[in-house]
């Protein structure tokens, strides 16, 4: 991430507009946070400003970690109230939410926006996007298996816990210091979402669409929400994405993705790098035009655990 030039995180005096109650409350970590650094990040796309802070806990080692101050467009008390009880619902699922392979919320924290920030650990290597172009461009076909693995294990982890990500992406995933997958934003661009009069596709990030099921773009069903079917259509897409290096549907352009899912059409096979037969029917079947035909992620983790010898 490149550090951004000038100014300062919104209401970076003070306490966030909007207080949110919970049952079960984060820590607050507003006097723990040290250093605070503005970072772009191409990957949110408006809905967030990511901000790379330490913290520094007393009895406890510094720590990097990264504050999510979500990037609200809309001042009106009576939206931030709403968006504030989305959130409020968003962290009530994080913060119970306890595996290797999910991104743990460390806290949360006042100063950096009209709402309280969400503070995680700064994952070193960055989205598996970026991964994949970077640092992780040449690893092995049996690394990649691994990531996949984890993923798909953290997913059905997430599913028995009666949670529903819907939004999961190249973005949603982090890779760590190890090279090892973190399952990360539960819901956070529904919360921009639900306030905003346009469709899946529009209200999302550019190329998030890639990873979306066909069932969520609202040109059928606009009611129909994020399921664990949903999921699965994602995880193949992540399927796609990991083997290959490709995003899914890299062939066209963003405005063309959702004409081609709708009408059931499946990306390109690669070729740069090659995806075995059996792995690529797979990622066919996951993306399924129809839900309940598409695999459990069970059966989709032990496959994978098979092709790589596990």
């Amino acid at each position: 991430m490149s550090r951004r030039q000038g100014g300062h995180p919104p209401a970076a005096a003070g306490r966030s507009l909007i207080s949110l109650s919970f049952s079960r409350p984060p820590v607050d970590v507003t006097e723990y946070i040290k250093g605070r650094g503005l970072y772009a990040d191409d990957t949110t796309g408006g809905f967030s400003d990511i901000h790379k802070c330490v913290l520094d806990k007393p009895g406890e080692p510094k720590a990097a970690v990264a504050v999510k101050a979500l990037r609200l467009g809309n001042n009106d008390p009576t939206a931030l109230q709403t968006r504030g009880k989305k959130l409020r619902a968003e962290v009530h699922i994080w913060i119970r939410l306890d595996h290797p392979n999910v991104l743990k919320l460390c806290g949360m924290a006042d100063g950096f926006a009209r709402l309280p920030a969400l503070v995680s650990p700064w994952v070193e290597n960055g989205t598996l996007t970026k991964y994949l172009e970077g640092p992780g461009r040449e690893i092995s076909k049996g690394a990649r298996i691994s990531i996949l693995v984890k993923v798909g294990e953290a997913l059905d982890y997430i599913h028995s816990q009666h949670v529903v990500h819907g939004d999961l992406t190249g973005s949603n995933i982090l890779i760590n210091g190890g090279g090892q997958p973190l399952i990360s934003d539960f819901g956070l661009s529904s919360i921009i979402e639900e306030h905003n009069m346009t469709s899946y596709f529009k209200s999302h990030r550019p190329g998030s669409i890639r990873w979306v099921a066909p069932e969520l773009l609202g040109e059928v069903e606009p009611s129909t929400k994020p399921s664990v079917e949903s999921d699965v259509y994602s995880y193949g897409c992540v399927m796609l994405h990991t083997l290959s290096g490709k995003v899914p549907y890299s062939e066209i352009r963003d405005i063309h993705v959702p004409h081609a899912k709708i009408c059931g059409g499946h990306p390109q096979r690669p070729t740069d790098l090659p995806i075995e037969e059996s792995h690529w029917r797979l990622i066919e079947t996951c993306l399924n035009v129809t839900p309940s035909n598409r695999p459990k992620l069970l059966g989709i983790v032990g496959f994978l655990k098979t092709a790589r010898g596990v």
